[in-house]
């Protein structure tokens, strides 16, 4: 523990970036791939069914935003007590984490199964989509609490300098999913259905190797991927006698967690919103196209949220120790990788976006792929500064100012991106929905530059004072040096 400490307080800030980043990213691209592997193979059924799972998208989005409510809530709190050396509360903090996962998945289950039509009705779902939605989230619903347990505790055990376990937990489930995907789709012929069960397989093996190695405290055998050895130990435990809840624990969870929580819950309300317009103007191939763009986004933004949350326990550990410089540099080594990660993303996306297109809709009516072609350019036009908008609001997240944060994603997602897509889709239809989006990322980017100004202000603040106290301390020394001398 003293040793990760000694590195995340003093080491190469890249160095650190890049080992946290690379397990971190690719544990990301396998949560990405569940849906990608999903609509690939869905894809193949029809573009009805193509349709139907995109519908079912924004719940699954939903309950992914209800995991990192508490796993990024507790994982931010968690680094900033082991920087403090707290490793006790950070314990309870965990044992806090498990309980509450277990409450809001049960709840959270019950709610959507007993009103399942009546929600899909409200996501978007028509008479020919509504049975391969219903069908297949009646059975993705069962993986909430497995979800729970393998993607929201990942963000624990990144915080608690364990990346890589969390990594090849969500490697488990994806190599899960696509070998299944692939038995009940091509060869047993399950239809929307088999995807569904697919998913929840391999999201339960995740949770059951997560649990594992947090309730015994290290793992059954060494693990080497490729040159990255799997950390053997954990530095906190889930311990019975933590799980009861803790007032305080849980309003601070909350309080953290509130940030990303809304971005993403916001995200899942408007892409409901989004979805119902896109039907009323564009219909079954209107869903179909969102539904594709909505295969590729997470490509995006979950690449940069890694980026995010790679730098999270060195900002977390550092901010704690009031190491200002350290703060300040790797938050901007977070803003650079993700604009360059977004900037691959763009040049992908405007060179080759009829083969995007059928990758996942090789059924697709001529209708749709124009539509299609046209729309994934306009959607993903400005992607390269919406990397803004995720990287900023989580630094002050990881720093533990939560208001700004939650203030930051509501403007986003609800204040201006739903009124953008509501004004627009009145004026220019369905063309309005694909200009929404990029409209959207570049007043948010304005908006983020002053945040970004005032901070830097603060920074050089506390740098300087940091500076002075220093130097006020060597002239202490020094001249108390020379009186030593002179009375000896």
């Amino acid at each position: 523990m003293e040793k990760k400490r000694e590195e995340l307080l003093k080491g190469s800030i890249l160095k650190l970036f890049v080992k946290y980043f690379i397990p971190t990213l690719i544990g990301s691209a396998a949560v990405v791939l569940y849906n990608i592997v999903d609509r690939f193979f869905v894809g193949k059924i029809s573009e009805k069914a193509l349709a139907g799972a995109g519908i079912a998208f924004y719940i699954v989005m939903l309950i992914i935003a209800f995991s990192m409510f508490i796993g990024v809530g507790a994982g931010t709190i968690i680094s900033i007590r082991l920087g403090q050396g707290k490793k006790g509360e950070a314990k309870k903090i965990l044992g806090n984490a498990i309980t509450l996962f277990a409450i809001l998945g049960l709840l959270l289950y019950a709610f959507l199964i007993l009103n399942i039509d009546t929600v899909l009705r409200y996501s978007g779902a028509n008479n020919e989509t509504l049975p391969y939605a219903r069908a297949y989230l009646e059975i993705i619903l069962l993986a909430i609490l497995p979800l729970f347990y393998s993607f929201g505790l990942s963000n624990i055990l990144n915080a608690a300098g364990a990346p890589r376990v969390a990594m090849f937990s969500m490697l488990i489930g994806a190599v899960v999913n696509i070998i299944l995907d692939y038995v009940a789709v091509m060869i047993i012929h399950t239809g929307i259905e088999g995807t569904a069960y697919a998913t929840l397989i391999g999201n339960v093996l995740s949770a059951v190797f997560v649990l594992w190695f947090l309730i015994v405290g290290k793992l059954p055998f060494k693990i080497d991927m490729f040159g990255f050895k799997l950390e053997e130990e954990s530095v906190i435990a889930i311990r019975f006698s933590k799980l009861k809840l803790d007032p305080k624990i849980v309003k601070d969870i909350f309080s953290i967690g509130m940030s990303p929580f809304l971005l993403q819950a916001a995200s899942s309300g408007v892409g409901l919103v989004t979805n119902k317009i896109v039907d009323i103007y564009g219909g079954t191939y209107g869903v179909a196209v969102m539904t594709i763009i909505n295969s590729y986004l997470p490509i995006m933004t979950m690449s940069v949220y890694a980026v995010s949350q790679a730098v999270q326990p060195i900002i977390g550990f550092n901010y704690g120790a009031k190491n200002f410089t350290r703060v300040k540099k790797s938050l901007m080594t977070a803003i650079g990788a993700g604009a360059i990660l977004s900037f691959a993303f763009w040049v992908i996306v405007m060179l080759l976006p009829k083969q995007l297109i059928l990758f996942f809709n090789e059924k697709s009516t001529p209708e749709a792929l124009r539509e299609g072609i046209k729309a994934i350019r306009i959607y993903f036009s400005l992607v390269i500064i919406s990397s803004f908008g995720i990287t900023v609001p989580n630094y002050f997240q990881a720093t533990g100012r939560s208001k700004y944060s939650v203030t930051m994603n509501l403007m986003r997602q609800v204040v201006i991106f739903l009124a953008v897509v509501i004004v627009f889709s009145n004026i220019w239809k369905l063309d309005g929905v694909w200009l929404a989006q990029p409209f959207t990322d570049f007043l948010f980017f304005l908006i983020l530059l002053v945040f970004l100004y005032r901070e830097k202000k603060f920074f050089d603040k506390m740098i300087e004072n940091q500076s002075h106290l220093l130097e006020s301390k060597k002239i202490e020394s020094t001249e108390y040096e020379k009186t030593d001398k002179n009375n000896k």
